[in-house]
């Protein structure tokens, strides 16, 4: 299974999915992030999700490419907006 299909799966069955994500800067460790996944979009040939995070409440674009892993919590959630999967 893909990232992809991980963060989709979960999606569709309204579990939050925690990723693990790539360093913004080069000498930064990778952070892992629990999240609402909700959309996917293709924008200028990159894969990208709308999901909520769960920690801050915020709404983020979360780039395929920069998803190291991927995996489906226990933890349900009640959906904030529409999830197109």
């Amino acid at each position: 299974m893909t990232i992809a299909d991980v963060i989709t799966q979960a999606g569709r069955q309204r579990k939050t999915v925690k990723l693990k994500l790539k360093a913004k800067k080069a000498d930064a460790p990778a952070e892992s992030l629990e999240f609402e996944p909700y959309s996917s979009r293709e924008l200028g040939g990159k894969i990208s999700f709308f999901c909520l995070a769960v920690d801050s409440c915020m709404c983020q674009n979360v780039d395929l490419g920069s998803v190291l892993d991927a995996e489906v919590t226990n933890r349900s959630f009640k959906p904030r907006f529409p999830i197109t999967f």
